[in-house]
């Protein structure tokens, strides 16, 4: 059930975060030209109307449908999303959610139960029209029956989240939040969870606090800060790096290794979160989008007008809550020697164990720049059959690759990828970044944090692996140059 419910997690965030560019465009047309907007214009705010009630909906049911059923099954999961969304009452966000997976997985049974059975020559021609008869079907009932019957549904289902959002008990769902955010679920959290929530508010209410539960850079700021004023030397420097890639770059897997090291650094960042939430939720603060990444700069930009001080207050009471209980942990806590790191990491995961993706990467940890060699003789040994083979050309292509594809990974390619053009390698490499569910066939090298290494190597067997601590790591990203430099001269 665990299990289940993470990988719809999961197809949702992918959902959100490939469609994030029209949502964050929608937040800037409200928080610019909106009735609380910089600069009110009814004409061009009656915009984003249309682009709530019908485009939104289509493009969510579209990458469903495109995600699990390939171009077919999104083509199909649009039509019918826009069907639904033309005869309903209210956004159909949450349906397409639903329906577009629903109507991909609808159509790749089809095609499979298709395939091998028809006549020769007749199989595109037979597989068009199936889909074409099944979208209009779904279509025609979505319009005449299913839209207005579902609007109901959706009207008290937003009564519910607002009443949620106004409870006593919100600013609690931070003891969930920052834990998850450390497990690398932050990405799942934000588009998957929290994000459809907001979506569903913005369109009566135009703006919603869900956007800020997660997004609030707060809680990390003063945990980073206190480091900064405990630390001296390299840590210090460290910290202060990491400080302002997270809280203006809005990177915030920066944080992480901190948190791993020390879990007890988890009491003052829930602490700060919680902080946060109550004063959001105490003078009525939202945005009017995601914001991704989470950068200061952005979170002001899809602020209304009049919240830009109440979030900068909430922002700055998590940071002065955060910073006063890690100052007493940091300082309860002797520093971690060197030596110990890899035993340390290795308890932490196994308090973490719960997560299912984590269940065996407690074999396969390795200290910051060890590369993994390639697994596919391992496997052909193990099970008598051969890896699925990666396809390489005569570029060698380094992918970095984490949970979502967005903000470390994005940020560790383009740190290798200045230091390629100092190099001779820069003509000769090519470097990329994705998410683990869609690392290129052509990587010849992949790099992840070490908690995230099983699920490469299961989503990419024969590669070769590596695995560090923070993707800015200058050590590790020299160590990559070094094993470039090798696969170069071999070649």
């Amino acid at each position: 059930m665990t299990a289940s419910m993470y990988k719809f997690g999961r197809l949702l965030s992918t959902i959100v975060s490939q469609n994030i560019a029209i949502l964050i465009a929608i937040g800037l047309i409200r928080a610019v030209f909106g009735v609380y907007g910089w600069f009110p214009n009814y004409n061009v705010n009656l915009l984003t109307g249309p682009l709530l009630s019908w485009l939104l909906p289509v493009l969510f049911g579209y990458t469903g449908g495109h995600l699990m059923g390939g171009k077919r099954g999104g083509t199909v999961a649009a039509i019918v999303v826009f069907g639904l969304a033309l005869a309903s009452t209210v956004s159909m966000i949450f349906m397409a959610f639903l329906l577009g997976p629903a109507i991909g997985w609808i159509v790749n049974r089809i095609d499979r139960l298709l395939e091998n059975r028809l006549p020769s020559g007749f199989e595109l021609l037979m597989a068009n029209f199936i889909s074409a008869v099944l979208a209009g079907t779904l279509a025609v009932f979505c319009f005449s029956y299913a839209g207005q019957y579902l609007s109901s549904i959706i009207e008290q289902l937003n009564d519910y989240i607002v009443q949620i959002a106004y409870s006593g008990w919100l600013p609690i769902s931070a003891a969930i939040i920052e834990p998850a955010k450390v497990l690398f679920l932050n990405n799942m959290l934000s588009y998957g969870i929290l994000g459809p929530l907001g979506i569903s508010q913005i369109k009566d209410l135009s703006k919603s606090i869900f956007f800020l539960l997660e997004s609030n850079p707060g809680p990390a700021m003063g945990m980073l800060l206190a480091y900064i004023i405990r630390m001296r030397g390299k840590s210090r420097v460290n910290a202060s790096s990491t400080l302002a890639i997270h809280s203006l770059g809005g990177i915030q897997e920066v944080y992480f290794p901190y948190v791993l090291m020390r879990p007890q650094l988890l009491l003052p960042l829930i602490a700060g979160n919680m902080a946060g939430i109550y004063v959001f939720q105490y003078l009525d603060a939202g945005l009017v989008s995601i914001p991704s990444p989470a950068s200061l700069l952005l979170i002001v930009g899809l602020s209304p007008p009049d919240d830009v001080v109440y979030i900068l207050l909430g922002i700055t009471v998590s940071t002065v809550v955060s910073l006063s209980i890690s100052l007493l942990v940091i300082k309860a806590i002797p520093e971690i020697p060197e030596e110990a790191v890899e035993n340390r990491e290795h308890d932490v995961v196994q308090r973490l164990v719960y997560v299912q993706q984590w269940n065996e990467v407690k074999r396969v940890l390795r200290p910051v720049s060890k590369v993994i060699p390639n697994k596919a003789a391992t496997v052909e040994a193990k099970t008598g059959q051969s890896a699925p083979a990666a396809v390489y050309d005569d570029i060698i292509t380094v992918c970095f690759s984490c949970d979502a594809g967005l903000g470390s990974s994005a940020m560790g390619a383009a740190i290798l990828r200045k230091k390629l053009r100092s190099t001779e390698l820069g003509e000769k490499v090519t470097v990329v970044y994705s998410s683990l569910d869609h690392i290129p066939q052509n990587s010849k090298i992949i790099v992840t944090h070490h908690y995230l290494l099983k699920r490469a190597m299961n989503n990419a067997p024969g590669r070769d692996y590596v695995s560090f601590e923070d993707y800015t790591d200058p050590a590790a990203h020299e160590m990559i140059l070094n094993k470039l430099r090798h696969l170069v001269g071999k070649s």
